[in-house]
């Protein structure tokens, strides 16, 4: 973890709360997504930030969800008043996993006003949280292995493509999706498992990781599998003889989130908002989706020509997505863990 105190930028901006007069110091630690570019634009709005403010020293902590949010947690039974990480961003499964461990405070749209520019289908319950970019998750596919691309997610569990689809293991939205098309959701999901378990033969493999999903798909040892759109473009740029479809009947959305944490002091939370709005100005948003291969959910994004022609990137995947219930699958999702193993991965040839 690093500090940025003030240092020189080429095009300092003036935040809301910013005064050049001498202020109290005020420190705090934020949280972003290390890698594929997600520390680019909140790097930017950060120096700019301490320029504008000498009194501020901003820590930045860099890596995954998976290692920061039990830390965090632990920080807030032990330590209530002195968080681990005032602000950030967190992606779907931990900001809900924050709402049952009572993690984070409710944002005040009187100091977050560019938080009224963000599409309402993504709004967080009793804002604790701001929606800001989403990847897709659709179906990538090898070219040369599909003579047709898919369709639509059914297209997952045809008995035609027995052998063909790879996937993560344990991936709850192909459970909850396949419910949705049978006539069932995530509050019902038997119908999801019967599909899966009667085509589990379509499984040519699950998987753990990235990499070893990527070799599958690459090397044609599998067809297709549900894939995020952003790590999808990042290897469609590579040249990978892949392509990324969007199902008709939308896509998965994944949404990342910013989120100011509960125990943070009054000068702390100035500051976590002045922050968190600058980044959804559409200028910020546009650009972290363009570093990232991300979409952003905020209205009038200033986006590049090539992010609006990208069908992998086209802000319609936002609208027109899938939006689950994250928050029931995160409770629920020991329970199908269990069920997936005993009822889907045994049927696996």
């Amino acid at each position: 973890m690093r500090s940025i105190a003030a240092a020189a930028v080429s095009a300092a901006i003036v935040f809301a709360g910013s005064s050049a007069g001498a202020q109290e110091p005020v420190e705090i630690t934020f949280f972003m997504f290390a890698g594929s570019g997600s520390d680019t634009v909140p790097k930017e709005a950060i120096a700019d930030y301490v320029t504008a403010n000498p009194h501020v020293t901003i820590n930045i902590s860099e890596t995954t969800n998976a290692i920061i949010y039990p830390q965090m947690v632990t920080a807030r039974r032990t330590t209530p008043d002195s968080p681990l990480v005032h602000c950030g961003f967190f992606n779907a499964d931990t900001v809900n996993r924050g709402d049952v461990d009572d993690m984070w405070e409710v944002l005040d749209r009187k100091n977050i006003p560019n938080m009224d520019n963000v599409l309402e289908s993504y709004a967080r319950p009793d804002d604790r949280g701001v929606a800001y970019q989403m990847m897709g998750v659709g179906i990538l596919y090898n070219t040369n292995v599909m003579s047709e691309p898919p369709t639509s997610w059914a297209d997952l569990w045809d008995e035609k493509n027995r052998g063909r689809v790879a996937m993560l293991d344990n991936d709850m939205r192909m459970i909850a999706v396949a419910a949705r098309l049978n006539g069932g959701d995530e509050f019902n999901p038997d119908p999801g498992f019967k599909v899966w378990a009667d085509n589990a033969q379509n499984l040519r493999a699950l998987v753990e990781s990235n990499d070893a999903l990527k070799n599958l798909l690459v090397s044609g040892d599998a067809g297709m599998a549900p894939w995020w759109s952003s790590v999808s473009d990042f290897w469609i740029k590579e040249g990978a003889p892949l392509a990324f479809a969007v199902p008709k009947e939308g896509a998965i959305a994944f949404p990342i989130y910013m989120a100011i944490a509960k125990g943070v002091s009054d000068a702390q939370r100035e500051v976590c908002e002045s922050l968190l709005n600058e980044l959804l100005t559409p200028a910020r948003a546009g650009r972290y989706g363009s570093v990232t291969s991300s979409i952003p959910l905020v209205r009038d994004a200033v986006m590049s020509e090539d992010q609006v022609e990208n069908p992998v990137l086209n802000p319609q995947i936002a609208e027109k997505a899938i939006i689950l219930d994250f928050a029931h699958i995160s409770s629920v999702a020991s329970e199908w863990r269990e069920r997936w193993a005993r009822d889907v991965k045994l049927n696996m040839r």
